[in-house]
């Protein structure tokens, strides 16, 4: 299993498997670091938007 976070996201990959089945194996095996991967998420996606308003 391998993730990788970038600024625009994060990308899984599970045994060979990717996007939706990588997530259902990792939420599976790894409940944690799902979390920690949903919190992530959502503090980008906070930020984007903090940052969107400020310029407009």
């Amino acid at each position: 299993m391998s993730l990788s976070f970038t600024g625009l996201g994060i990308r899984a990959h599970a045994d060979g498997r990717t996007g939706r089945e990588a997530w259902r194996l990792i939420r599976e095996r790894h409940p944690r670091m799902a979390l920690a991967i949903g919190a992530y998420a959502l503090t980008l996606g906070a930020l984007a938007a903090a940052a969107l308003v400020r310029l407009l």
